[in-house]
């Protein structure tokens, strides 16, 4: 097993590190990105891909362990490549590394420790392979290290299909699902909007997580995602003024699709509430939420100033609320409030809430709100059982983007 390469960084001069961190955030491998302007105007190509998208598969961890065949190991502080021949197997002790470098300035922000590439273009990480080149990247929070692949962005479309959507559904629907997870990751890569603490200083595009996408690795691409993403190679969603939008979907919506403003805080070009007839008399679930999660609850929404914090609750009452409508009322101290539902279901989880397509009962002497509703999810852009049986029944999966973002326009962009 190769000596541990972090405590070769850790004894580098501080003096050294911060002369080549200035190099290393522009560095060709995890440098400044390009918009969208210079992107269009490369000479197209029939095998051009400009994009590489840089999704983190693991955070904080104190050790990590990466192998695979013919591995070339580049430690950046040092530039220090070193080459090994055969199968080989290298151990990452970031917690040790995080210890040595505690009062290192530098360290505040993530820093760039090391990349790992394969010339059978695999590499194994956690027990998956991975297309392309896995970084090692500090994580100022913990005392561990970030773990980001880098690949080509068609790739990482392929294996995702099979975790975002079923590998086994139509082809329409999986293509109608490719253009729509490389219209989030195009917008990601350009926007650089996957950070709010760290900004263009976070080495990684989104993250393999719900927050994000759930993406694949290589056993996950099958011959079927593959085509879905070959077929619609380039292609991505965009507004009015030409502008890649974030593209959201979802498992189930119950019957009707909301818009971003409906679940979130901000507005999104090109959204509208699209009736979908598809799924509609799917997914019903309900539950009862006590009285003592509900003042919990009340309690969050006060602590993250959805209501007013100086307000010392002595009774509340919930009005009943129809599907309809985005929100429910609530009562404090017989003052009348305005809850978003999307706040339920961030509270309560999916478990409890599965979306915010529901309706809701109080209980005036048991304290017990009572929920029913529809769909899986929260609800944005596209249904994916939706498309699913659109493309049953031999729908396109242009028709079918068109039905579900009619306020947006499929172009390919490269």
């Amino acid at each position: 097993m190769e000596s541990d390469y972090l405590q070769e960084v850790s004894s580098i001069k501080t003096s050294l590190v911060l002369t080549l961190f200035s190099l290393l955030i522009t560095s060709p491998t995890l440098g400044a990105k390009r918009d969208f302007k210079s992107i269009a105007n490369e000479q197209p190509n029939a095998s051009y891909n400009p994009f590489h998208i840089r999704v983190k598969v693991g955070a904080g961890l104190p050790e990590l362990q990466v192998a695979g065949m013919d591995i070339q190991r580049t430690i950046h502080a040092s530039k220090n490549i070193k080459k090994f021949n055969g199968r080989k197997r290298i151990k990452f002790n970031c917690q040790n590394f995080a210890r040595n470098n505690r009062n290192n300035d530098l360290l505040k922000t993530p820093y760039l420790l090391a990349s790992l590439n394969s010339s059978t273009g695999l590499i194994s990480f956690n027990d998956h392979k991975y297309h392309g080149e896995i970084h090692v990247v500090s994580n100022p929070k913990t005392e561990g290290c970030d773990v980001v692949n880098e690949l080509p962005l068609d790739t990482y479309i392929s294996s995702l299909l099979s975790r975002e959507m079923n590998s086994a559904w139509p082809i329409e629907a999986l293509k109608a699902q490719a253009v729509a997870a490389r219209s989030y990751a195009v917008h990601k890569i350009l926007s650089k909007q996957v950070s709010r603490g760290y900004g263009h200083e976070a080495y990684y595009d989104l993250e393999n997580s719900e927050k994000h996408q759930v993406s694949g690795n290589f056993f996950d691409a099958t011959a079927k995602t593959a085509k879905a993403s070959l077929l619609t190679k380039g292609e991505v969603l965009v507004a009015t003024d030409g502008k890649v939008v974030p593209t959201f979907f979802h498992a189930s919506c119950g019957g009707h699709t909301l818009r971003p403003e409906q679940v979130w805080e901000n507005p999104i070009s090109g959204y509208n509430n699209v009736i979908c007839d598809s799924c509609a008399e799917k997914s019903a679930w309900d539950g009862d939420i006590d009285t003592e999660r509900l003042q919990k609850f009340i309690a969050w929404m006060q602590k993250k100033n959805f209501l007013p914090k100086d307000i010392i609750v002595k009774n509340f009452t919930f009005l009943p609320s129809s599907e309809k409508s985005n929100n429910v009322r609530l009562y404090l101290n017989d003052k009348p409030y305005i809850v978003k539902k999307s706040h339920f279901r961030r509270y309560f989880g999916r478990k409890i809430i599965s979306s915010n397509n529901f309706k809701s009962t109080f209980n005036k002497k048991t304290k017990i709100l009572t929920v029913h509703g529809k769909g899986l999810g929260h609800g944005v852009g596209m249904c994916q059982v939706g498309a699913k049986r659109m493309a049953d029944k031999k729908v396109t999966y242009k028709e079918i983007l068109a039905h579900y973002f009619p306020g947006l326009k499929l172009v390919k962009l490269y």
